[in-house]
């Protein structure tokens, strides 16, 4: 009688045991989300008051302005007609188009509108909220006789760079739809290389301080990292009954 009690208790703890590895497991992920999001809001403010005082600040204003003006002392025809290309194709209606453009191939090779609507947000979320960082500081552009005959009429906003968090939330957008592909390592490298080489265009065109581009370097990445962390924290739910999200480039 006595081992069929023991037997019967078994199946008790061991429910017990995985109801509170569940709880355990629950509890580690909802800190860990906290966390991101804590250091995601400090980075963001962090920017946003370096863009406030730089945006008050002459003397750094000025030798920012120097810095530009040897880049603009060496340019080169190619050099400026790659760097108005990017200029044209990461423009805001542009922009548009090629998100566009993205999302179709994305929704082309997985057949899933989860993983479209994942892309969008990603992106767009990145993008837009760099634009509220910029009408809050309002941050002259460099001084006309850089840019003007290159760039006419640029919004006057300068800091952040919304071509710069736009390219960067678009890479970093395919790489998280292709982290478990064979080419994840390429996708990587590709959106590293655009992030840098659209930052270069700025500061080449003379249309953004070199300050401009590094807050956009690191304000995009935590925006990014905040929208995913969001998105998988909460899509499972919202999304339960749906398939699974698929990579894009290739399959393992």
């Amino acid at each position: 009688m006595r081992g069929r009690a023991s037997a019967a208790k078994y199946p008790v703890r061991m429910t017990q045991s995985r109801a509170e590895a569940r709880a355990e497991a629950s509890r580690t992920s909802r800190n860990r989300f906290v966390l991101v999001i804590v250091l995601v809001v400090v980075v963001v403010l962090l920017v946003l008051g370096g863009g406030i005082a730089l945006a008050h600040s002459s003397s750094d204003t000025a030798a920012e302005t120097r810095l530009l003006a040897s880049i603009a002392a060496g340019r080169t025809a190619a050099l400026v007609n790659v760097s108005l290309a990017f200029n044209w194709v990461f423009s805001p209606p542009i922009a548009v188009i090629v998100g566009l453009v993205a999302a179709a191939g994305v929704f082309i090779r997985t057949r899933s509108w989860i993983t479209v609507l994942h892309l969008a947000l990603l992106v767009l979320g990145t993008w837009l909220s760099s634009e509220v960082i910029k009408v809050i500081v309002h941050r002259p552009r460099p001084t006309a006789a850089l840019a003007d005959t290159l760039v006419p009429n640029p919004d006057p906003d300068s800091y952040p760079s919304g071509h710069v968090c736009f390219a960067v939330g678009l890479g970093l957008a395919f790489f998280v739809l292709a982290i478990r592909s064979r080419a994840r390592v390429l996708v990587a490298v590709l959106a590293i290389l655009l992030a840098l080489v659209t930052s270069g265009t700025r500061l080449y065109l003379g249309i953004h301080y070199p300050t401009d581009v590094l807050a956009s370097l690191v304000f995009s990445t935590a925006a990014f990292i905040g929208i995913e962390t969001i998105w998988r924290r909460y899509s499972g739910g919202i999304f339960r009954s749906q398939p699974p999200q698929q990579a894009v480039p290739g399959t393992n």
